[in-house]
């Protein structure tokens, strides 16, 4: 069951009680409990609500523990003189990612987050591994985001205001909105208000909350291949994390997990389910 702590916070209780309830080793005695819970005060209900909901648009998670599918039998083993021979590459290419950083009017290390507030009263937290500069005029808010992830929040003014993450700009109008800088152009996701990619009008997200769980400091996966959990990951801690076989990197996680301790993850897997972990100078392997 969920452990619970008089000082957490509300909505992460809430969700730890929708992983249990909806485990399928939640017992009678434990939905009396999340009731009586729900009626502790009108912010437990609350953040119940919002919990049920959130659960809703994204499916059955996890913020206790990482359920993953039984790995079948894999005899494949990656030598690893494979994977020390990546370590080169591996150190070259986090040296070419910190470019954008030394240029930066704001940036973040990995594993960090930072809040801003703008000159006009916008708020922006970048996300791990991030850079942005801004480019304020008279007649336009400009931000260009060189690196990373960023959460917007606009204010109200006269002058759009304009994020350039390579590709099309992302304009934001009384907006929530988040822009990651991909190489194929930059990934939006609306939370509240109006934005759009170029000329094409972007729609508010409904899982918006669970995208950019990140702004709270938490992941949220509902049934993803283990592959794209551990890229997600990645991105949280030094250097690379690689999968022996593609039997293994399709395994599906679920799950709600704190990035303040992204090492935990790895671990708990290598410890519950039969999966070995090398390490070595920025790289782990997982075989």
């Amino acid at each position: 069951m969920p452990e619970l702590h008089p000082l957490s916070d509300l909505s992460d209780d809430a969700l730890d009680w929708q992983v249990l309830l909806h485990s399928g080793n939640a017992s009678a005695a434990d939905q009396a409990r999340y009731q009586r819970w729900c009626q502790l005060s009108p912010a437990h209900a609350e953040a119940a609500r919002e919990a049920e909901a959130l659960w809703a648009d994204i499916g059955q998670t996890n913020a206790a523990q990482i359920f993953v599918a039984e790995p079948a039998p894999r005899k494949r083993r990656w030598p690893l003189a494979i994977a020390a021979s990546a370590v080169l590459a591996v150190a070259g290419i986090i040296g070419w990612q910190q470019v954008p950083v030394w240029t930066s009017d704001y940036h973040t290390g990995i594993g960090q987050r930072q809040v801003i507030t703008l000159a006009d009263g916008s708020r922006v937290t970048l996300n791990s591994g991030s850079a942005l500069s801004l480019a304020f005029s008279d007649s336009e808010r400009k931000v260009v985001l060189k690196a990373g992830e960023a959460l917007f929040e606009t204010a109200s003014d006269l002058r759009p205001f304009v994020v350039e993450a390579g590709g099309e700009p992302v304009q934001g109008r009384e907006a929530v909105f988040s822009v990651r800088r991909l190489a194929s152009g930059p990934s939006v996701v609306l939370a509240e208000g109006e934005a759009r990619v170029g000329t094409q009008a972007v729609a508010v997200a409904n899982d918006a909350r669970a995208l950019t769980a990140w702004q709270r400091g938490k992941l949220i996966f509902n049934g993803k291949p283990l592959g794209q959990v551990l890229s997600e990951l990645e991105r949280y801690q030094h250097g690379r994390i690689l999968i022996s076989d593609h039997t293994l990197a399709a395994l599906e996680v679920s799950g709600v997990f704190d990035l303040d301790e992204p090492e935990a993850l790895l671990r708990t897997l290598e410890q519950r389910y039969n999966l070995k972990i090398t390490y070595l100078p920025w790289l782990a392997v997982v075989h």
